[in-house]
């Protein structure tokens, strides 16, 4: 069955896409890990507003659709916690311009870095982190750059990677293309993702199940969550 975000390339275009992929699809592991991208302030903005005037904020906003995927988002954390998928949250690293330079050349012009101002890594209460919950700052776009992320998801034996958040076409699809990279199965949650642009969206989404993913929707989370065997996910003993 067509998908919308599909439906933005042209009959060749997919069939050349399809050629590429071949119909593989990835393994489903029994011990999954849930990565939460950059559901922050600085990306979401305000609830209610339109996408220029929460730009006029943060100019990083996208705006209404983080409001729309946030019930998605709340859902799915909700499901991982229920079933012991461990979830992780990634926020921006605030000062990290000035260190390792921008996440994204825009920080060293006009737009400066909003990712140290107050509230910009404040996580909306609908998703906030539990105690327990890993938070990693970051200082460039794809949370396995210079975090322990790597060695947190090896101490919990994870076989594959659960994707969602912002943007789809930066921080999203860095993070897919070095965990595909590091060896993990990712899969990426068409709902629970967002981006300022719906074409952006689309072909980021497109691209990334050619390529380095499978996209799947939150009820094919839900059924795979309880159909793997996450009943314990402590750390594995090393002697």
């Amino acid at each position: 069955m067509e998908r919308w975000w599909e439906r933005v390339f042209d009959e060749e275009e997919r069939a050349a896409y399809a050629t590429m992929r071949k119909g593989a699809v990835l393994p489903r592991g029994e011990r999954p890990a849930l990565l939460v991208i950059d559901v922050t302030r600085a990306f979401c903005g305000e609830r209610g507003q339109t996408l220029e005037d929460a730009q006029r904020v943060w100019p990083t906003a996208c705006g209404p659709v983080a409001w729309e995927a946030m019930p998605h988002l709340a859902a799915l954390i909700d499901a991982a916690r229920g079933h012991g998928v461990p979830v992780v949250y990634t926020t921006g690293q605030p000062g990290a311009d000035r260190l390792f330079g921008g996440t994204v050349k825009g920080e060293d012009g006009p737009m400066g870095s909003p990712m140290a101002w107050p509230g910009a890594q404040q996580i909306p209460a609908e998703i906030a982190p539990r105690d327990g919950e890993l938070v990693l700052a970051k200082p460039k776009a794809s949370a396995f750059f210079a975090t322990p992320l790597l060695a947190y998801l090896h101490r919990l034996a994870t076989d594959s990677l659960i994707v969602c958040g912002t943007t789809t076409s930066g921080c999203v699809r860095a993070t897919v293309v070095d965990g595909f990279s590091w060896g993990y199965p990712v899969f990426v949650v068409e709902e629970a993702t967002f981006d300022r642009s719906r074409l952006s969206h689309a072909v980021n989404l497109f691209e990334m199940h050619a390529k380095y993913a499978d996209v799947i929707t939150v009820a094919d989370v839900m059924e795979w969550m309880r159909r793997c065997r996450t009943v314990s996910r402590s750390p594995i003993s090393i002697t």
